[in-house]
């Protein structure tokens, strides 16, 4: 009898240990596809950041480039008056105070367009107009010149119409809008995308279950 309860210990210590196994051998398995879960979730938030980082990038970008748009809204504007002086009797005042903007937007624009092979040309000049002139600025030079030198004659006015015209194409060029706004869209359609991934919650790993035998 004593043998019979032996062997009945032992089958339950048996079907108790089996237990146990298939129990840890279950949890074994959550975990791993829990961890392959966050793993998956630490790449998404990585790519977030990434996103993120982009985006930042993008800002300072935009903020810089909001500047060259100032500026090149005050070159046109002064273009534009010095086109529409009248072609005789024109106030000489008006036109000096034209010609004093130009001189100033010139110059403002070496900030955002700085002289090119400065280490090779001019290195007796200032360190801001050593090398040589951006074309986008060769464009007001001479509608600086044309004014100061051809008075408010026809030709004058043609000139200045080709040097604006030029200097828009020029700033066109380099401000790129159509280009900026399709990255720009893209850019956050991508982070609409990951803020989606970012609200799913992490899972957490099942604290191991212990089975006394």
């Amino acid at each position: 009898m004593f043998e019979y309860v032996g062997d009945a210990a032992t089958w339950a210590a048996s079907f108790v240990a089996l237990g146990a196994l298939a129990l840890a051998i279950y949890e074994r398995r959550g975990a791993d596809l829990i961890a392959v879960e966050n793993r998956e979730l630490a790449r998404q938030n990585a790519e977030l950041q990434k996103k993120q980082h982009l985006l930042d990038q993008r800002a300072w970008t935009d903020a810089h480039f909001q500047s060259v748009r100032e500026w090149a809204e005050q070159v046109s504007f002064a273009l534009a008056e010095a086109i529409h002086l009248p072609a005789s009797g024109a106030d000489e005042t008006k036109k000096i105070e034209i010609l004093t903007k130009l001189s100033a937007l010139i110059d403002t624009g070496r900030w955002y367009f700085p002289n090119q092979w400065s280490d090779e040309y001019g290195l007796d000049k200032e360190p801001a107009y050593r090398g040589t002139r951006q074309p986008i600025l060769d464009c007001i030079v001479a509608a600086y010149d044309d004014l100061k030198d051809g008075g408010n004659s026809p030709d004058t006015r043609r000139n200045l119409t080709a040097c604006q015209r030029h200097f828009v194409s020029q700033v066109q060029a380099v401000l790129d809008p159509r280009l900026r706004d399709q990255e720009i869209s893209k850019v956050i359609n991508e982070w609409k995308q990951s803020e989606k991934l970012r609200e799913l919650p992490a899972k957490n790993v099942p604290a191991p279950t212990t089975s006394e035998s």
